[in-house]
């Protein structure tokens, strides 16, 4: 079975659950406040068998229910989702299933105002619990094999629902950009603050691209140059890996200054297509969302490589992301590409390059 309807059958027999119970319920509540005979009476047996079947077909959806929760790959925000959906089932499915054995035995009698509204109560459970299960699918992409691939302009970032840029595997949203559009990128951050390895990583951007939360903020210039000045001396990263880790840490505490000082003034910050190509457009416009994305978000740094030929260094980091950013859950994996150069002995990242996918793995009970 599992290779012809894959992962699993449940979600087939829940539409037969909810459709039949919730019909059922609404066709026993309009005969529980009408006189008998003519179609009332069709109505009624109508209803009967809709529920009687509808318990049936919950008794099924249960059962394939809990084999899904153990065998469906998912990850620890979906499986507390999933728990969710499932402590909402359990109860509801049980308290149907009462109810039906109830009517059952008074199928011959009108039903009560009180088994109806009763019912009704059932069902908006059982609807409740139905919501619960889409927002496995469609919010955490449970049993789905793939994501569909968006093409056109987008930045390679995991956004919260209707905010928009390709993610690759995740929420894809085309968007098409508009002066002022809050857009976040992610750095790499290793900067261990927390007691957190945060890992020198590049996150998935969520925000709001229609807000205006300050991307084209203006910057004092004077006390940036002073800001960066300081940032010449001795504690100036000697090593581009450093750089990284000292960029992603800057990004994180929302020091404007620093993340100026380690980018070079030509930086090229690319992903889906599009690119930001200079210190000034990248602070102009998704600096401040990046900011307080990685403000938002841990970090964990799981590889990384460094390849460096004379006064050029490529530093690649993958990485994953977890937490809750506007109201929406992250966990994602993320590779970031940065490329440094080397000029008058210091180390600027002249390229970055960020994408990301949402984290699937099986998660052990």
């Amino acid at each position: 079975m599992e290779n012809i309807i894959e992962p699993n059958i449940h979600p087939i027999l829940v539409h037969f659950a909810y459709a039949l119970t919730t019909t059922g319920a609404l066709s026993l509540l309009i005969i529980s406040f009408m006189p008998a005979g003519g179609w009332r009476d069709t109505l009624k047996s109508a209803g009967d068998w809709m529920i009687a079947f509808g318990a049936l077909a919950i008794v099924a959806t249960v059962a394939a229910g809990f084999q899904a929760y153990y065998s469906v790959a998912h990850d620890d925000p979906s499986h507390a989702a999933m728990t969710t959906h499932r402590n909402w089932a359990v109860p509801t499915a049980a308290v149907i299933l009462v109810l039906a054995l109830w009517r059952r035995m008074k199928r011959n009698d009108r039903p009560s105002a009180l088994f109806s509204l009763l019912l009704l109560a059932a069902a908006v459970s059982l609807s409740v619990t139905a919501w619960w299960g889409g927002k496995l699918v469609y919010g955490h992409g449970l049993g789905v094999s793939h994501m569909p691939v968006v093409t056109g302009e987008g930045h390679d970032h995991e956004h919260a629902p209707g905010q928009g840029h390709g993610d690759e595997g995740a929420k894809q949203d085309s968007h098409d950009h508009e002066d002022g559009a809050d857009d976040g990128h992610h750095d790499d951050d290793a900067s261990g603050d927390g007691g957190h390895d945060h890992g020198d990583e590049s996150a998935t951007a969520e925000h709001d691209h229609n807000a205006d939360d300050g991307h084209h903020a203006t910057y004092d210039q004077e006390s940036t140059t002073a800001e960066q000045s300081a940032l010449m001396g001795d504690d100036y990263p000697q090593s581009p890996e450093e750089v990284v880790k000292a960029y992603a840490s800057a990004l994180r505490s929302g020091n404007d200054a620093a993340v100026r000082a380690y980018l070079a003034p030509d930086v090229v910050i690319a992903e889906g297509g599009g690119a930001e190509r200079s210190v000034d457009e990248y602070a102009g416009h998704h600096m401040p969302a990046d900011m307080a994305f990685t403000a938002a978000v841990d970090f964990a740094l799981k590889k990384r490589d460094v390849i460096a030929s004379g006064d050029m260094a490529t530093v690649i980091s993958e990485s994953q992301i977890h937490g809750v950013y506007k109201g929406e859950t992250i966990h994602s994996r993320m590779m970031e590409t940065m490329v440094l150069r080397r000029d008058d002995d210091r180390w600027r990242i002249v390229h970055i390059h960020w994408s990301s996918a949402p984290i699937t793995g099986e998660h052990e009970h």
